[in-house]
């Protein structure tokens, strides 16, 4: 009798343990929203241009699974703005998302400018 009792511990502990895994893994894929600030350069200029009207920084809302998004580094994420081959004048840059670098799990569901206006001036 005693082997049956010891047995039935057993399954219980392994039932236990399995369903506390299983808690853990649909808790952490939920999809959850973070909101970051990430700074904008303005990158590959003309020589002898100068950029201006881009904000410091855009306000980011980005969803994924929980995991993903707390191992989300937001002080190595920038939103850069291709400038080559643009000549003097005003560029827009209408869709931020792509310029983000999101890994395909990730996706900005808010982008605040949603739109930004740059300028190149020659500089003085």
């Amino acid at each position: 009798m005693p082997e049956r009792n010891v047995t039935s511990w057993g399954v219980m502990l392994l039932s236990v343990i399995l369903a506390v895994m299983f808690w853990f893994f649909v808790t952490w894929e939920r999809p959850v929203l973070r909101t970051i600030s990430v700074p904008v350069r303005c990158l590959h200029y003309a020589g002898g241009m100068t950029c201006s009207g881009a904000p410091p920084f855009v306000q980011a809302v980005i969803s994924g699974p929980r995991l993903t998004v707390a191992l989300l580094r937001p002080k190595e994420m920038f939103l850069d703005l291709d400038l080559s081959g643009v000549g003097e004048g005003v560029t827009v840059f209408p869709a931020l998302e792509p310029l983000m670098g999101l890994s395909q799990e990730l996706r900005a569901t808010r982008i605040f400018p949603a739109r930004i206006e740059v300028r190149l001036s020659r500089s003085k």
